[in-house]
């Protein structure tokens, strides 16, 4: 049996491998986000890693205050994307019907993706 052969059986053996990203711009939303899906991943049999804490993206915006005159007056903003990762390496037999009914905060984008 040739290479290709073997990594092609492997693959059709195993199961879907879930990667499940999380963003926020609010930590306290996206932590509580975050313990619903473990949770939930964790009852519906999977076998997961994480969740993963990825780095945070800092975006400044500076704005002047005054709109004809006084170009030193600056105000500056801040906006800190938070994000956590997590893989679940085998997916349980009812985990996709529990991520489909999961209801999550509007303030959290969640990204699923299916390899």
């Amino acid at each position: 049996m040739s290479e290709k052969q073997k990594t092609a059986k492997v693959k059709k053996d195993s199961k879907a491998k879930l990667r499940i990203k999380l963003k926020s711009y609010d930590m306290k939303m996206l932590e509580s986000s975050v313990g619903k899906v473990v949770g939930l991943l964790i009852k519906s049999g999977a076998e997961l890693k994480g969740p993963i804490p990825l780095p945070k993206k800092r975006k400044l915006y500076t704005v002047l205050r005054a709109n004809f005159k006084h170009k030193d007056a600056r105000e500056q903003f801040e906006r800190i994307t938070y994000a956590r990762m997590i893989d679940v390496v085998e997916t349980g037999s009812k985990t996709m019907e529990y991520l489909q009914n999961l209801a999550i905060p509007v303030g959290v984008l969640v990204d699923v993706k299916v390899f």
